[in-house]
């Protein structure tokens, strides 16, 4: 039998066009088709946060140190063009995953209880999206002064918001306000337990999907902590019902409903509804 069909040798100079032919339009293909691709996946990827961890600059500010749920310091906002003083809060964390507890007690230790106290205290500034923190990375040493309030103040009354229900992703509000990137999703679980484990404040942090987040501290139904029966739901989607409370410039959730997982979504939708 004559057999006519083409047969590739790898050391000719040329290949024959019945190989040459298909192998031209593969590579064309992909000359197109790769810029397309990576084009698409730049896109498709999340930019990173603007949010801020001034790493290596101490900052210091003073404030009244409010104590529960979780500890703030309350600081007077300056140049500010209202008939009543506005004030903001910096939430108090620990040097490296640790809340500020165990640091505020050191000092309480020397000078005593320190609710309601003004004090100056030097820290690292963490901040992002209309809220921040003070990490003390000097631990003991971070407190530079305390003083006695010049008018005897009256402690900050939280507004209620009513009781609520919403769904959202657990994270720690240290990483998520700027120290890692991303400070949230499943890349940052295993941080955020740690973070949570060791006394921080857990946040349940909510995307509307339009560009609308929100993230609210979590604590029980009478302030107290709740870290470790939140732990195992860490970076996934959960659905939490509980009284919500503003104080200041943040949101308090007081968490009394069983917590219900689920589906962690690429966008985790906000819903609120009153409870009656």
């Amino acid at each position: 039998m004559k057999n006519n069909a083409d047969f590739y040798i790898g050391w000719q100079d040329k290949a024959s066009p019945t190989f040459a032919r298909p192998v031209r339009r593969v590579a064309l293909g992909l000359f197109v088709l790769i810029p397309v691709m990576a084009v698409l996946f730049v896109i498709q990827q999340r930019g990173f946060s603007d949010a801020m961890f001034e790493y290596g600059t101490l900052t210091t500010v003073e404030g009244e140190l409010i104590r529960e749920p979780v500890p703030f310091l309350r600081v007077p906002v300056k140049n500010v063009n209202v008939p009543l003083p506005l004030y903001e809060r910096l939430l108090l964390i620990g040097l490296g995953k640790h809340g500020a507890n165990s640091t505020i007690a050191q000092w309480e230790q020397k000078h005593g209880s320190l609710a309601g106290k003004n004090l100056k205290l030097r820290g690292t500034l963490i901040y992002h999206e209309g809220k921040a923190a003070l990490e003390l990375t000097q631990e003991a040493d971070a407190l530079v002064g305390v003083s006695s309030p010049v008018t005897p103040t009256v402690s900050p009354v939280g507004q209620s918001l009513g009781n609520v229900s919403m769904q959202g992703e657990i994270t720690d509000p240290k990483c998520f306000l700027g120290v890692m990137k991303p400070g949230d999703g499943r890349p940052h679980r295993s941080c955020a337990v740690r973070c949570i484990a060791g006394g921080i404040p857990p946040m349940l942090y909510v995307n509307n999907g339009h560009g609308q987040r929100n993230g609210y501290v979590l604590v029980g139904t009478k302030g107290e902590p709740i870290n470790n029966q939140l732990l195992a739901y860490v970076g996934k989607g959960v659905q939490l019902q509980g009284r919500l409370e503003q104080v200041d410039n943040w949101l308090i959730l007081y968490v009394d409903r069983p917590i219900l997982t689920t589906r962690l979504l690429p966008q985790l939708d906000e819903s609120i509804a009153l409870c009656h």
